[in-house]
């Protein structure tokens, strides 16, 4: 239809149609012709009004459901942002070391906080990258959490092969997991004990910052730190200081894995995202204008059938 004037349901003036055999009834029926002969001159006249506010009725009822709008209407505008999130977990040998609470491994624990995180807030799209001496995207971003979930249940040091630790191929990976989309908040949740044996994660923040991606740096191990697995001599210690200038890098946030409530943190932080409201000003909209016909379909048929009933005036 016009910019002035739509239908919601245009399809539905198909059943227009209904008025063709209406109408060749009348023009062509013998026997109505021969029935309207006999009739007295006020009972003609009221058959006629009666047969003329029935048919608007069926126009106005076909009319109303075809959803008229017409006019214009103020509406404020708004929309609510969109979160999405690239999970980054490092699986080097490092995050084999069982020095968290309840001897768990620094990768465990970190799991343990990102499916509590994704399992409370499943109205976020997620993706999970993967990094080692490289980043993979290994689940892209869905709103298939299950998917998520699944993953993060079998990750372990052996899920990618490489040798080392290089972050900042991991916030790369991470950082083309994003989909274009104006009004999405895009955060990268990087797990990790802050050991980059090689690489410049501080520049890969810095890319992130450029492309309005924001970093919390989830930190997982102790400062007292503990003996990488399967080796003697490796002694691993988490780095505060490397996770808190990666997400600082980025106007993100730190969050030390050690404390109890990090999970508390890490799911008030996204919210603090995903809820933001903006409004857009007016918008003009066309007003729907259904009830005007209903109204009419309802006072014709009334009409049609009251007229019958009336009696002849002398």
């Amino acid at each position: 239809m016009n910019g002035n004037f739509a239908f919601d349901n245009p399809y539905v003036l198909f059943l227009l149609i209904i008025f063709l055999p209406i109408l060749l009834f009348d023009k062509f029926s013998k026997n109505k012709k021969h029935i309207y002969k006999n009739l007295p001159v006020y009972l003609k006249r009221k058959l006629t009004i009666s047969k003329i506010f029935f048919r608007i009725f069926l126009l106005c009822a076909i009319i109303a459901l075809c959803g008229p709008r017409w006019g214009t209407a103020d509406d404020r505008g708004e929309y609510r942002r969109q979160l999405d999130a690239v999970i980054a977990i490092d699986l080097s040998r490092s995050m084999e070391t069982a020095d968290m609470p309840d001897s768990r491994t620094r990768l465990e624990h970190g799991v343990e906080i990102i499916k509590e995180t994704v399992s409370l807030m499943p109205e976020n799209r997620y993706a999970v990258a993967l990094g080692r001496s490289r980043g993979i995207i290994a689940v892209p971003l869905t709103y298939d959490n299950n998917a998520v979930l699944d993953l993060l249940d079998t990750l372990s040091g052996l899920s990618i092969t490489g040798r080392g630790t290089n972050l900042e191929t991991l916030l790369d990976a991470a950082s083309l997991g994003f989909q274009d989309s104006q009004n999405t908040s895009k955060v990268i949740i990087l797990v990790s004990d802050g050991e980059s044996l090689s690489g410049s994660v501080l520049a890969a923040a810095k890319r992130c910052w450029e492309n309005n991606i924001t970093v919390i740096a989830v930190l997982t191990g102790s400062e007292e730190g503990g003996l990488v697995p399967e080796s003697e001599e490796i002694y691993s210690k988490a780095d505060h200081e490397n996770m808190n200038n990666i997400a600082a890098r980025t106007g993100g946030l730190f969050i030390d894995g050690n404390n109890e409530d990090s999970s508390r943190i890490l799911i008030s932080y996204l919210r603090s995202f995903s809820s933001e409201t903006r409004f857009t000003g007016n918008k003009i909209n066309l007003k729907s204008h259904w009830y005007i016909f209903v109204l009419f379909a309802i006072i014709s048929f009334v009409v049609s059938k009251a007229i019958l009933l009336k009696p002849r005036m002398r």
